[in-house]
């Protein structure tokens, strides 16, 4: 704006235009703090980094993402691990009552067999005793054979 047209102005209009100038003015000087503000945090980061190369991976953010990332993967491993965990243990729980059940079903059979076994013996022993009767008999009715067949042979020679 000119100066002529500053002059034609009305005192309403010049007060507007030195409100708005104002208004500006403030804007302008909260903008300059906050970018003083940032200027000095970065400074303080510089400082504090050994190197200008620390530094700007720090303000980058690089650091605290790295750190970011291995905590999420070591909490998804310590998960994993649990989750492994609980599978293992529920399949050796599975494991044991299979084996269990297999021992059970062993020992039964085993029994089974015993049983078996034992009536098997008895009845031997019972044909056992049955023959050794029919043996008896055999040996009395053959010894008396044999003394008469000893007789008639020693006659024959």
């Amino acid at each position: 704006m000119t100066e002529r047209e500053l002059r034609r102005l009305s005192r309403a209009d010049l007060l507007e235009l030195l409100l708005a100038q104002r208004r500006e003015n403030e804007q302008l000087r909260c903008m300059l703090d906050q970018t003083q503000s940032q200027l000095a945090d970065r400074t303080i980061k510089i400082d504090n980094a050994g190197t200008l190369a620390e530094a700007s991976l720090q303000l980058s953010g690089i650091f605290t993402a790295a750190q970011d990332a291995c905590q999420y993967y070591v909490d998804n491993i310590q998960q994993l691990s649990e989750r492994q965990s609980l599978v293992c243990q529920q399949m050796e729980q599975e494991t044991r009552e299979k084996c269990d059940r297999m021992v059970a079903e062993a020992e039964e059979r085993s029994q089974q067999c015993w049983e078996e076994c034992a009536e098997k013996i008895r009845q031997l022993v019972g044909s056992f005793e049955g023959l050794q009767q029919v043996i008896e008999l055999y040996g009395n009715i053959s010894g008396k054979n044999m003394e008469l067949l000893g007789q008639n042979y020693g006659k024959i020679y």
